[in-house]
């Protein structure tokens, strides 16, 4: 199988960020995904974009900002400039998905969408064809350690079908509960990329790179 495995570096330990990644950069096709949590769209507060740029200095891995936040508009400068490479916004914190997707690609980077596991495909159907990425939340976002909702299979599935009747190439990325028991049957349903947490940072690394290699084998 192939596919991208993007870590979430909130779930490393952050006062050794080099370490985490070391790791990611060892393992085959990696992004480093970023939580960035305002404390208003999900009650946490994670980190902003000076954490990012001060990050971009250390890698060229592909950094994909998952932007859990309300006040998009301010945001998004803040983190083209930081140096992200995919920027990826919550449907249900905007009224105006296009024009952020303009000032996105504006700024010569991928625009993405998430949407929460209640959320319906059919808000973003319209958007497909302007995005690069489409990120299918596996939990309701704001904690990390939650395990994986079983709708979500089914909205891989759904996503999966309107990319091939919009004909576009968009990503499906999953995001949430992906770990050694359900990684195999997100990429199943036509995941493309697996957003990884708990998973990757908690456990043996070794027994890690050996499950990811397993499953690059099937």
């Amino acid at each position: 199988m192939n596919f991208v495995v993007a870590p979430s570096i909130l779930a490393s330990d952050l006062s050794n960020t080099t370490t985490a990644i070391r790791k990611i950069e060892s393992i085959e096709n990696a992004w480093v995904h970023l939580d960035i949590m305002d404390g208003c769209f999900v009650p946490m507060i994670t980190f902003g974009s000076s954490f990012v740029r001060d990050l971009r200095k250390t890698t060229n891995l592909i950094f994909d900002v998952h932007l859990m936040v309300n006040s998009l508009e301010k945001q998004i400068e803040l983190f083209t400039d930081a140096g992200a490479d995919y920027i990826t916004f919550h449907i249900e914190a905007t009224n105006f998905p296009f024009r952020l997707i303009k000032k996105i690609k504006d700024a010569g980077k991928k625009a993405g969408i998430s949407v929460n596991p209640s959320t319906p495909l059919l808000f973003i159907e319209p958007l497909l064809s302007s995005i690069d990425l489409l990120l299918l939340m596996g939990v309701e976002p704001g904690y990390a350690g939650q395990e994986f909702i079983d709708i979500s299979l089914h909205k891989i599935r759904e996503a999966t079908s309107l990319r091939e009747k919009n004909k576009v190439n968009v990503l499906i990325s999953v995001d949430g509960g992906i770990n050694n028991k359900t990684a195999l049957n997100a990429l199943e349903a036509g995941a493309d990329i697996l957003v990884m947490g708990s998973y990757f940072f908690s456990n043996s690394f070794e027994s890690v790179k050996e499950f990811l290699s397993t499953l690059r084998s099937k």
